[in-house]
């Protein structure tokens, strides 16, 4: 029960701030300590750990700035590759369209020679058959489907005004 009694007596604020005082000077005493040893260059564990913390952080700090100057660059090589490769697909896409209009050119002119070809197809199935008046069914067949080829492909002038007509009223015979 002393115990008790001796506990209850005691000044909780006195207490602390006696601890707190200590704490404080000891703390003020191992600054100084620490102090005083890297004056002398004398090391211990805890201004070694320090210093290995000092280093490492150092170091980091170097290999982050290696490491950002080689994204920078790995930027500017990926930008210089992008436009490189936008002038190369410019310059093919220019090369595809044109050799595009170079094939429409190409068609347009086998179209047209085709149709002239047909033309001169159907004016010699005329001349062979206008004066006998006759022709056959196979005959009469490869005309008619030439001359839909004809119409197809865009052909037309004197070989519907004079070829059809002469040639519809040909008779057909076996």
């Amino acid at each position: 029960m002393e115990i008790i009694t001796e506990l209850t007596t005691i000044n909780y604020l006195s207490l602390f701030l006696k601890i707190f005082t200590i704490l404080i000077g000891a703390k003020a005493i191992i600054s100084v300590l620490e102090w005083f040893c890297e004056k002398l260059g004398l090391q211990n564990k805890w201004t070694r750990n320090k210093r290995k913390e000092h280093d490492l952080l150092i170091k980091t700090t170097q290999g982050l700035s290696l490491l950002q100057q080689k994204h920078d660059e790995s930027v500017r090589q990926s930008i210089r590759h992008d436009e490189m490769l936008k002038t190369d697909i410019s310059s093919l896409t220019d090369t595809v369209n044109g050799i595009a209009a170079t094939l429409c050119d190409m068609q347009i002119k086998n179209n047209q020679t085709k149709i002239k070809e047909m033309k001169s197809s159907l004016i010699h199935y005329y001349n062979k058959y206008k004066d006998s008046g006759e022709w056959s069914k196979l005959e009469k067949d490869a005309f008619w489907d030439l001359f839909d080829d004809y119409e197809k492909r865009g052909g037309n002038g004197y070989i519907h005004s004079i070829v059809e007509p002469a040639m519809r009223e040909l008779r057909e015979i076996d």
